[in-house]
């Protein structure tokens, strides 16, 4: 009997696990502000994010649940969590766990299929030369022929940094699954986090 519950609970979260999150951005960097806004929606939920106004509104079923507003103000750090902190982390283990961290953000980042992406760059720097070389740079990595609207302009005039983003993609959760599975089935990552655990 438990078991059978096991199997039909394993069951509903693979199917669930099936349906797709999907992610909607944009931003704006023009005269020194930044806009935009990212949408999260997945099965009944639908979560979005404001840029400007800092705010997260969450819909259930199509209805407004929650709203709030980030705030601005810092955690203030007490003089014995700075004395907590000052110990050194074991930095040769997690320089042996980035291969397979880089591993992992390969895989998560070929999880995501891109289902539309418009980039418009207007970018510039004191020195043109060096705008430059940077144009030369984008030309050879071939991001205009990947099959999306990706442009870039350089400004010769001097420094600036200007851009307009619109995309969508679209993630099946249980595409992760494999890669987190062979992360922390990494015999250099349990070796490692065991250690950086023990402190």
């Amino acid at each position: 009997m438990i078991a059978l519950i096991v199997s039909i609970i394993a069951l509903m979260v693979l199917v669930i696990l099936l349906f797709p999150i999907k992610i909607s951005f944009n931003s704006v960097r023009s005269g020194g502000t930044i806009d935009g806004s990212l949408g999260i929606s997945w099965i009944i939920f639908l979560f979005i994010y404001s840029m400007k106004e800092k705010e997260l509104k969450i819909h259930i079923f199509g209805r407004s649940m929650s709203s709030h507003i980030s705030p601005q103000r810092k955690p203030q750090v007490t003089e014995r969590e700075r004395k907590k902190s000052g110990k050194m982390p074991p930095v040769k283990d997690f320089l042996n766990m980035t291969e397979p961290l880089l591993r992992l953000f390969k895989d998560f980042i070929y999880a995501f299929r891109i289902k539309y992406l418009d980039v418009d760059v207007s970018f510039g720097l004191k020195d043109p030369a060096y705008t430059g070389i940077i144009t030369g740079f984008l030309h050879a990595l071939g991001l205009s022929r990947l099959g999306h609207n990706i442009r870039w302009t350089p400004d010769f005039t001097g420094q600036a940094l200007y851009w307009d983003v619109n995309g969508k993609v679209a993630l099946i959760p249980v595409r992760l699954i494999p890669p987190i599975a062979r992360f922390i089935t990494n015999p250099q990552v349990l070796r490692s986090g065991l250690r950086i655990i023990r402190g």
